[in-house]
C-alpha cells in the first residue's frame, strides 16, 4: 500500500542521505563551505532584510540566465531561493516567519510581473507547513498542527500555480512543484510529466533528479530498486559529463553517510566518474571530498580512501563524520587496509 508524505516522518535536509524540511530532498544546505557561496548568501540576505527588491530581481536573473555554479556544482539559483525562502532558521518564532512572509509578499506586489518573488514565497509557505508539523511521527502531531500544515501546503500550491505562466523558464520552479508533488502524493502519472516538462527547461538542474529519485523510494511511492534505476537511466540520458555529475549529486544526496543511506546500491564506479567529473568542471568542496573518503571506506576501496584522507587532512566534516573520534577510527581502518 502506497503511503502519503504527510503521514509519515518528515524528514531533514538532503546530505547524508536526508531530505529537507520541505519534504523534499533540501537544496545544498550542507555545502557552504566555500568563500564565494559564504559572499554571495550574505549579498541575497542583506538585500532582503532592506527590502532591495531591485538587486533581488536583477541577482536572480543573472544566475537564471548564465547558470553559474559553486564549487562542487552548486547552482547559485538554487543557493538563491535557499536563502530567499527563509528567515534563516526553521525554528524561528511564528511571528518572525510571519515577518518574512509579508517581506516576500511586498516583494511580489512591488513585481507583480516576475515569477522570482511568488517561488521564495511558496518555499517560504511549504518551510512554514513544516514548522506547524514538526519533524516527528504522524501520531505526535496535534490536530491544530495538521491543520496549519496543510492550509500552509495549499498556499504553497496556489502560489506556485499563480506564478507558473511568470516561471516558465526558471528551473526553481518546477523543483519545487515537484515537491508538492511528493508531500501530497501525486499520481505516478502526473509526477513523470511533471519531470520530463522540468527536464525540458533544463537538463542539468540536477535537483528535479534528487526529488525524483527520492518519490521513486520503496518509502514513498516506488518499489524497491526503483530509484537505483532511474539514476543510472538519467545519467545515460543526460550523457557525458554532465550526466557523470548527476549520478555523482544523486549518490551524495542519498548514498551517504551512515544509517540513513537510501540508496546503498548505487555504483561506486559511477560516483568516483561523477566525482571526476564535478573537480574537472567545477572543483569539489571539502564536504564533497569527506564524503567519498567516507563511500570509498564503505565500498572497501582502501586506495581511494587514502587519496581523499590524504587531501583532507584535518579538515574532517561533522555533517559526514558526525565525531572526529568516527573520523579518526575509518582513517585508521584504510591505513591497516593498506599494508
Amino acid at each position: 500500500m502506497r503511503r502519503n508524505l504527510l503521514g509519515v516522518l518528515a524528514v531533514t535536509a538532503v546530505c547524508c542521505g536526508c531530505l529537507a524540511a520541505q519534504s523534499a530532498p533540501a537544496d545544498d544546505e550542507n555545502e557552504i563551505d566555500s568563500q564565494p557561496s559564504r559572499v554571495f548568501r550574505t549579498t541575497v540576505r542583506d538585500a532582503l532584510n532592506r527590502e532591495d527588491f531591485a538587486q533581488l530581481e536583477s541577482i536572480a536573473a543573472t544566475v537564471r540566465t548564465d547558470k553559474s555554479r559553486f564549487a562542487g556544482g552548486v547552482w547559485k539559483l538554487n543557493t538563491f531561493y535557499l536563502v530567499a525562502q527563509g528567515p534563516g532558521s526553521l525554528t524561528a518564532s511564528d511571528s518572525v516567519w510571519r515577518a518574512h512572509i509579508a517581506r516576500l509578499q511586498r516583494w511580489v506586489a512591488a513585481y507583480p510581473e516576475s515569477g522570482t518573488p511568488r517561488i521564495a514565497l511558496a518555499q517560504s509557505y511549504m518551510r512554514y507547513a513544516w514548522k506547524a508539523r514538526g519533524q516527528g511521527y504522524a501520531n505526535t502531531v496535534t490536530n491544530d498542527g495538521w491543520r496549519q500544515f496543510n492550509e500552509r501546503v495549499q498556499q504553497a500550491r496556489a502560489t506556485l500555480e499563480e506564478a507558473k505562466a511568470l516561471a516558465a523558464a526558471d528551473p526553481q520552479w518546477y523543483r519545487d512543484m515537484q515537491s508538492l508533488a511528493l508531500t501530497q502524493g501525486w499520481p505516478r502519472e502526473q509526477e513523470d510529466q511533471l519531470l520530463e516538462s522540468a527536464i525540458a527547461v533544463e537538463p542539468n538542474y540536477y535537483y528535479f533528479y534528487v526529488t525524483h529519485a527520492t518519490y521513486l523510494l520503496p518509502r514513498w511511492y516506488g518499489k524497491q530498486g526503483e530509484s537505483e534505476a532511474f539514476a543510472a537511466s538519467i545519467a545515460d540520458r543526460v550523457g557525458g559529463q554532465s550526466g557523470s555529475v548527476i549520478y555523482f549529486r544523486l549518490a551524495e544526496a542519498m548514498d551517504c553517510c551512515g544509517a540513513k543511506d537510501l540508496l546503498p546500491a548505487l555504483s561506486w564506479d559511477r560516483i568516483k566518474e561523477g566525482f571526476t567529473a564535478v573537480e574537472g568542471l567545477y572543483g569539489s568542496i571539502n564536504y564533497q571530498r569527506n564524503m567519498m573518503a567516507y563511500l570509498a571506506v564503505r565500498n572497501h576501496d582502501t586506495e581511494f580512501a587514502n587519496q581523499m584522507f590524504a587531501r583532507i587532512g584535518d579538515d574532517w566534516s561533522q555533517s559526514i563524520w558526525r565525531t572526529k573520534a568516527n573520523f579518526d577510527s575509518r582513517t585508521v581502518v584504510a591505513l591497516k587496509n593498506a599494508e
